[in-house]
């Protein structure tokens, strides 16, 4: 019964000391976690950078969503429109079918990462309040992102930029 019950614990054959388990020892488990310490930082900076390069992306291509369908109001009513307000209610007609310009404003995710719809109508003249969203340039009949500051270095390659001015 005692050679049954010992053939039956586990233990190493090739060991030396009988009755203990092989496992990793501290040094392995060690070098490990330095092999993957490396190869993460190896790895992770290509990554860096990458939510900053499409959320100005994003910006850019919303921006010129928007400035083409007011080309398209200023080419369907002859003059462009009065507010971003008007612009968003007003549809006009294809092919007899009614439809609006812009739906909805797109987001501007500069100065929010979830993303600013708002808007305001004002004059080329008047100062900007760098809240974000968008402005509507009445006297210009442009639109701009409501921020006339200069990106700070997080924002990489496009630091010192001003989104106003894209």
């Amino acid at each position: 019964m005692k050679k049954m019950i010992r053939a039956l614990t586990l233990r190493n054959p090739s060991s030396s000391r009988q009755g203990y388990l092989r496992g990793f020892t501290l040094i392995e488990i060690l070098i490990v976690i330095a092999i993957i310490a490396i190869l993460a930082l190896a790895i992770i900076p290509n990554y860096v950078g990458f939510d900053v390069d499409a959320r100005i992306v994003t910006t850019k291509s919303n921006l010129s969503v928007v400035r083409n369908r007011i080309s398209l109001y200023r080419a369907k009513e002859g003059a462009y429109p009065e507010s971003l307000g008007d612009f968003l209610t007003k549809t006009y007609s294809d092919a007899g079918v009614q439809k609006p310009y812009l739906k909805k404003l797109p987001a501007e995710l500069i100065t929010d990462k979830s993303g600013n719809d708002s808007f305001q109508d004002q004059l080329s003249s008047q100062p900007f309040s760098n809240t974000g969203g968008w402005i509507y340039l009445k006297d210009k009949a442009d639109v701009v992102i409501n921020y006339d500051k200069p990106l700070d270095k997080s924002w990489g390659d496009y630091a010192g930029e001003k989104p106003s001015e894209w």
